[in-house]
């Protein structure tokens, strides 16, 4: 049984700031979309039946990077919306930032200053990381080809690849290591995510066990177009093993799709010249009952995935 190392959550609440209310609709300096997702405000029943969505309605946001927001109804009750980013790799980069140096530094941001640090089109929360030592993710991570947090974590199950240094492979993949190899010895890829776990394999499986936990979720997957897709939840309806069951009757068109950090961590942003969106997660249970949400907050992370147009 693969094994978990400890996270952070015994100093969560650091670097928590505000966040305001829902708020949809034009700038009056343009035809910016604006959506600042605050939707939900209470935590449906984890029951998952008669689930369907709406339609998943693709919009260009800039060359190759398209954006969807998704109502995902159980009969007739919204239980949760999905903010949904695809990548066409041809015509967008994907780079991973990790603001771990050593024990007695890292950079946090919240996503939003993350992303204007970086000045990426888009953007969505990392890896999980460790409370001890603070901070450090708690699988490797490769940012611009240098390394970061353990080589080796039993946990891990996939990784999200991407900007190779040789030609022949793909400018973004998404590895399962049950049917992938990887050697961090002689990997090409200068950006990498290992994580765990996957939530649906190439074969249709859901690969997680059944739970009571429900939280905001991002996921990064592949579609059967060898696009990458990036999926975050505004609201905290799923389970891991039920987002495994949507997104294998969605029609997402997923492949593969592994699960990221959660919880307060889940966040989302895009700027860019016809859209502007940010959600940050608040919910976060431990099982029924246990139910540890925090509104109105902004928390500070040391790892994000940015994408930017390729130029040139």
């Amino acid at each position: 049984m693969k094994t978990m190392v400890p996270t952070r959550r015994d100093f969560l609440k650091i670097g928590l700031a505000s966040i305001g209310a829902l708020s949809i609709g034009k700038t009056p300096f343009g035809d910016i979309e604006r959506i600042i997702a605050r939707e939900f405000n209470r935590l449906p029943s984890p029951d998952y039946h008669d689930i369907n969505h709406s339609k998943i309605d693709w919009k260009e946001t800039s060359k190759g990077l398209y954006f969807s927001r998704v109502e995902v109804y159980r009969k007739n009750e919204l239980v949760d919306i999905i903010a949904a980013i695809k990548i066409n790799p041809e015509y967008n980069k994907i780079r991973v930032f990790n603001g771990y140096e050593n024990p007695d530094y890292s950079e946090i941001n919240t996503i939003e200053e993350w992303q204007r640090r970086t000045g990426a089109t888009a953007m969505v929360n990392s890896a999980q990381y460790m409370a001890n030592p603070r901070y450090m993710p708690c699988a490797l991570v490769i940012c611009d080809g240098k390394f970061k947090g353990p080589k080796y974590n039993e946990a891990v199950s996939g990784m999200l690849v991407a900007e190779p240094k040789s030609s022949g492979l793909p400018k973004a993949d998404l590895l399962d290591l049950d049917y992938d190899s990887f050697d961090y010895k002689s990997t090409a890829y200068t950006q990498v995510v290992q994580h765990w776990p996957i939530l649906l394999d190439r074969e249709g499986r859901i690969k997680v066990k059944k739970s009571l936990w429900q939280a905001n979720r991002t996921v990064v997957g592949k579609d059967n177009e060898r696009n990458i897709l990036m999926l975050t939840t505004e609201g905290g309806y799923f389970t891991l093993f039920n987002l495994g069951r949507f997104l294998k009757d969605s029609k997402f068109n997923v492949h593969t799709a592994m699960n990221m950090d959660g919880g307060y961590e889940a966040n989302m942003i895009i700027k860019s010249e016809n859209l502007d969106y940010v959600t940050y997660g608040e919910f976060e249970t431990y099982g029924l009952g246990r139910d540890a949400s925090i509104f109105n907050f902004k928390i500070k992370i040391p790892g994000v995935i940015g994408i930017f147009p390729r130029t040139g």
